[in-house]
């Protein structure tokens, strides 16, 4: 019975927060770089290090935003956006690449945005508060008299 209370407690604290996948290697700068959004209370950070790990938290989770960081190779980057397209069509793509790295032409016009590492912590949260905006479902706006 506790172990169900402990389940229900996490459903319920994870409720409202936005799930964010992010695609990482392990290492001391990306941990930096991700610190101040693991700390945030309204992101849940789901992170995997290879793309079939990517595809199944797309497939099973309804997350807000895909977050590839700069380790990852270019082409590794057009497959999450392949399959960010497939399987959660519309949610948005910020891809972090070092400032000598590519930018590929199959990614323009596509729902992906691309950020010059380095970076500091709070640029990313910041971006990432933008990013999440631009996913949202418009809302009808009323004018008040």
């Amino acid at each position: 019975m506790t172990a169900n209370r402990s389940k229900s407690s996490a459903k319920r604290e994870a409720a409202g927060r936005s799930p964010v996948l992010v695609l990482a290697q392990p290492c001391a700068e990306t941990d930096d770089l991700l610190e101040v959004l693991v700390k945030r209370p309204d992101l849940v950070l789901l992170r995997v290090t290879d793309l079939n790990a990517a595809e199944l938290a797309l497939r099973d989770v309804a997350v807000s935003l895909v977050l590839v960081c700069p380790e990852t190779a270019a082409d590794s980057v057009t497959a999450i956006l392949n399959k960010t397209e497939e399987l959660r069509p519309g949610t948005p793509v910020l891809a972090l690449r070092p400032r000598s790295g590519d930018s590929l032409p199959v990614w323009k016009g596509r729902t992906i945005g691309v950020l010059r590492s380095p970076i500091l912590p709070e640029v990313l949260s910041r971006t990432i508060d933008v990013a999440l905006g631009l996913g949202a479902k418009s809302q009808p706006t009323t004018k008040s008299k």
